[in-house]
């Protein structure tokens, strides 16, 4: 009796034990797209935000500032690719560009966000890679970076 008891504790250990690590993997595999704000004037009207956010999406899916940031960033180790230009693809495709808010001392307030879609495993390279995308964002719209 004492056998079937003792296999019984080890068969339910290894059953929460396989539903532990199950779920850990589930968690880690959860979309977590990264961005960074960038503060617009609240007086500046929808349209003008718009047309800025579609040059910027423009500007920054260019395929030369997307291999560039894949090699500076080091996408090929980091995603296991073969080249910088699959780097720049899947970055191509994970890029996003949109209007949102920011929080300030001031409160809430309009923003352009610039970010890569990733999963929580991801989070570290996703944040390397949104801070990259602003050096270019700062060049594009001739505005000198703030002081890190």
């Amino acid at each position: 009796m004492q056998r079937w008891i003792a296999a019984g504790v080890v068969a339910m250990l290894l059953l929460f034990g396989g539903g532990w690590l199950a779920y850990r993997s589930y968690k880690q595999s959860l979309p977590h797209p990264i961005w960074v704000p960038l503060p617009l004037n609240p007086a500046l009207p929808v349209e003008k935000r718009d047309v800025l956010v579609k040059e910027l999406q423009a500007k920054l899916g260019e395929r030369g500032i997307l291999v560039k940031v894949s090699k500076d960033v080091g996408l090929t180790q980091k995603w296991h690719l073969a080249s910088d230009e699959e780097g720049a693809r899947e970055l191509g495709q994970r890029l996003f560009v949109k209007v949102g808010e920011a929080d300030t001392p001031q409160g809430k307030i309009p923003a352009v966000l610039i970010g890569v879609r990733g999963t929580v495993k991801e989070t570290v390279v996703s944040g390397e890679i949104a801070m990259r995308l602003m050096e270019d964002v700062w060049k594009i719209l001739g505005i000198k970076p703030p002081p890190k």
